[in-house]
């Protein structure tokens, strides 16, 4: 866990654009208005999305709805977005206090609570952004619950999406 998360903040400082050949896959998923969404992330945040993607697609999974969800299920967080101090505060506040960071996370996103209530809204915002510009309905419905909990006798089509989508970016 420590190690994945040194790794992690490793990835925010040292971020640098995607390669050509990074963007090409990118454009050949997303429509040109949900592309404009992805463009709104933070370089780290495209490269994380982008490893997302591209884990599910080597794991042999490519459904259209997963590959656009992948993409965009953190878009959300550029309506407010986080320092790397921020972060850090996410991560060992949901450590040590896992349901105090929950009851954090409601409310309005002012200040210490901000990062919390990022942490916690942003899959809803994530899927009005992509509402928004008319991305496909399972996709919308991927992002919005990609941190929810899924009962394990959900065998539903879009539990098993959800799955998968919740393991890369566990990864990632």
């Amino acid at each position: 866990m420590v190690r994945y998360r040194l790794w992690q903040f490793w990835q925010i400082v040292t971020a640098v654009p995607l390669e050509p050949a990074a963007r090409e896959e990118i454009a050949a998923v997303l429509s040109p208005r949900e592309l404009a969404l992805f463009e709104r992330f933070a370089l780290n945040d495209q490269w994380h999305s982008y490893r997302v993607m591209k884990m599910l697609r080597e794991a042999g999974h490519d459904h259209p709805a997963l590959l656009i969800a992948a993409l965009l299920h953190d878009v959300g967080k550029t309506k407010l977005p986080l320092s790397i101090w921020e972060r850090s505060l996410i991560v060992l506040a949901s450590i040590l206090l896992p349901r105090q960071t929950a009851v954090w996370g409601q409310g309005e996103a002012v200040g210490w609570k901000r990062p919390f209530v990022v942490k916690m809204q942003h899959p809803a915002w994530s899927a009005e952004m992509v509402t928004a510009v008319d991305s496909d309905p399972l996709a919308i419905v991927l992002i919005q619950r990609h941190q929810d909990p899924i009962a394990p006798d959900d065998q539903s089509e879009e539990a098993k999406l959800l799955r998968l989508l919740q393991w890369a970016d566990d990864q990632n």
